[in-house]
């Protein structure tokens, strides 16, 4: 049975059928013999089912018998692993389970314990594919209390961050934790925003998804009365479109940018609203000026958080005439301390009863302290140590390959979406560290001037940065996958 994909079964060696209950039905599970289901493709974990013997009718005491199990990116021959040892629960083994084990013990869902004691066994502490969970964040402390001290002292403030650097994360800390203080959070996702009918519907749908329940009434009298076809149910523009596909959408985004004040009143605590990838709007003309003049009019109730993956967040800051604007408060999230780094996934791994200690040190170092890369390789090795194992170099470097062939279509449609002049700057600062270094500019072929031209593409795209150390590619596995794929350098 394996943990994701489709679910299936495999019978090898001599068995006995058992009845099994299993996500809502009985089935025939069987005893199996030796042997293993054999390394899944996509690395997942898999079970290799021994039996369940459910209790008798009528109720009494049953036999659960536990699965053998190990993670994906093993090998078939791998020593089977028992899911429990205590004494008050069965053995498992490979080979069948002794006589002397086939004890009875109070009866459960088997589907369910299994699932849970391998979950409990072999689940990855590391969060990669998404927004990490509160409780698991690595530092940030100091950034998430800057944004708060900065909120309450009424400023505008642009957060900016390369991707994957924890943006949403430290977005959702700040709302998680604002709610204990009486801030209020509305966040609405930018990304891409083609139009103002596209602003709108944001918007629109951000009000209906972060407005607090004693507040939704106020809001929707306030856009309600405002008469432009909005509502805080956030279906209200969409509607309007559809029966009059030409209607103004300025009306509506005024409405929209004018509700945080207006909400304002009907509550203590003052209100942030984050617009996160804000650069997007830029391609909308005159949107960003538009919204920047209503933040900063609205700052004694209601702050703004502009949130960004370049340095181009915030492209336009009209003066306002009257009264002059302040530029914003700059953050900007670095990449995470090594020390922290190395001490988390140590105690992960620690916690799952592995050893990285032998190999942090070069983790850390592959994933060049890149919150998502560092924690996307640390959950690869983690599928490559068993339980009660130490990680070895052969580990590591079996993980840092699966994530190159994990990233190879991403790096490739990347390299893709370059002109010629920007692929070779890229491999020049992948290989060499600069993009102006004379034997890169030798080896790729690269003129000095499109270098000159193209560099300045490359870092407000998000690609490539300079940093105190020098030049390098922002995200350490595309820079691997060049070198890899690509390297001109001996």
């Amino acid at each position: 049975m394996q943990l994701s994909g489709e679910k299936s079964w495999e019978v090898r060696g001599p068995s006995q059928s058992a009845p099994m209950y299993l996500r809502g039905f009985w089935h025939t599970a069987t005893r199996l013999g030796s042997g293993w289901l054999g390394k899944h493709p996509t690395g997942s974990p898999e079970f290799l089912l021994l039996g369940a013997i459910t209790p008798p009718p009528g109720g009494g005491r049953g036999l659960l018998v536990l699965a053998a199990l190990r993670g994906g990116g093993g090998d078939t021959a791998d020593e089977p692993r028992r899911l429990a040892d205590a004494s008050d629960h069965p053995k498992a083994y490979a080979d069948g389970v002794p006589d002397e084990y086939a004890i009875g013990v109070p009866s459960v869902d088997p589907a369910a314990y299994l699932w849970e004691s391998a979950m409990r066994d072999t689940a990855s502490p590391f969060t990669f594919d998404g927004p990490v969970p509160l409780d698991c964040m690595i530092d940030r402390r100091s950034e998430a209390d800057t944004i708060r001290e900065w909120t309450r002292e009424s400023r505008l403030i642009t957060l900016v961050a390369p991707r994957r650097y924890g943006k949403t994360s430290l977005i959702r800390k700040i709302a998680s934790e604002g709610e204990k203080v009486g801030l209020m959070v509305v966040t609405a996702d930018l990304f891409e925003v083609a139009s103002l009918s596209d602003l709108v519907l944001r918007l629109e749908r951000a009000w209906a998804q972060h407005t607090p329940e004693d507040l939704r009434p106020a809001a929707d009298k306030i856009l309600g009365s405002a008469q432009v076809g909005v509502s805080i149910s956030g279906a209200g523009f969409a509607l309007t479109m559809a029966d009059r596909p030409a209607s103004d959408p300025g009306p509506a985004l005024h409405a929209l940018l004018e509700l945080p004040a207006q909400l304002a009143q009907h509550r203590p605590g003052r209100i942030l609203i984050v617009l996160d990838e804000f650069q997007s709007v830029a391609g909308v003309p005159g949107t960003q000026a538009l919204i920047w003049q209503h933040a900063w009019r609205q700052r004694q109730t209601v702050s703004y958080l502009f949130v960004g993956s370049g340095p181009g967040t915030l492209s336009t800051a009209p003066d306002d005439g009257e009264d002059p604007m302040r530029p914003p408060r700059t953050l900007r999230l670095d990449r995470l301390p090594p020390a922290e780094l190395r001490e988390v996934i140590k105690g992960r791994f620690s916690a799952g009863n592995r050893d990285v200690s032998g190999v942090v040190d070069g983790l850390v170092a592959a994933g060049e302290e890149h919150p998502q890369r560092t924690m996307l390789l640390a959950h690869l090795l983690w599928l490559e140590v068993a339980a009660g194992e130490r990680a070895t170099p052969d580990d590591l470097e079996a993980a840092i390959a699966v994530a190159l062939r994990q990233v190879d279509a991403e790096a490739r449609a990347t390299m893709s979406g370059l002109t010629v002049g920007q692929r070779k700057v890229l491999r020049a600062v992948a290989e060499y560290g600069t993009p102006m270094a004379a034997r890169a500019l030798r080896a790729l072929g690269l003129p000095k001037t499109t270098a000159q031209k193209a560099t300045p593409h490359l870092v407000a795209t998000g690609l490539i940065e300079d940093t105190d150390q020098g030049w390098r590619v922002i995200d350490p596995l595309l820079a691997r996958w060049i070198r890899t794929n690509y390297g001109t350098r001996a």
